[in-house]
């Protein structure tokens, strides 16, 4: 039985052949992250809380560090979305990943640290309490998925 600090690996793959049939949006997910990150954590949820037509993935990593850097991604409205994946933190200046202007939000009360990107109809999060240099990796790792 794995130790509470240690927590098991999940296989994702299932959700991910499903995210590419059903997304609405194009989807992501990441390659090329080192084999010391874990995946921890994955979902996939069409529909619920994020409103009707809406399909929502989370990919949760633990990082070589043992921190939490998570992946969020969704068509659902932008704004909330935003708003609840960061916890309302404050928004920072862009940075840029591969090219792209990412918005960093810090959220300190919770010690969390996340960017996003909105592009036209969907919404991607990264999220967590691992370090901004983690996140930007989590970030610049992101391909689209072939449908």
């Amino acid at each position: 039985m794995p130790h509470a600090a240690e927590p098991a690996v999940v296989s994702y793959s299932g959700d991910l052949t499903t995210l590419a049939r059903l997304a609405p949006y194009p989807a992501v997910a990441p390659r090329g992250l080192p084999v010391s990150w874990q995946p921890v954590s994955s979902g996939l949820a069409v529909g619920g809380a994020n409103g009707a037509g809406t399909v929502t993935w989370q990919l949760g990593f633990m990082t070589t560090d043992g921190a939490l850097a998570s992946l969020e991604e969704s068509n659902a409205s932008a704004a909330a979305f935003i708003r609840r994946m960061t916890n309302s933190g404050a928004e920072l200046p862009p940075v840029r990943v591969d090219g792209q202007a990412w918005t960093p939000v810090s959220t300190p009360s919770r010690g969390q640290r996340s960017m996003y990107l909105a592009g036209a109809g969907f919404t991607i999060v990264v999220t967590g309490n691992a370090t901004w240099a983690e996140l930007r990796q989590l970030a610049a790792s992101l391909r689209p998925l072939s449908r």
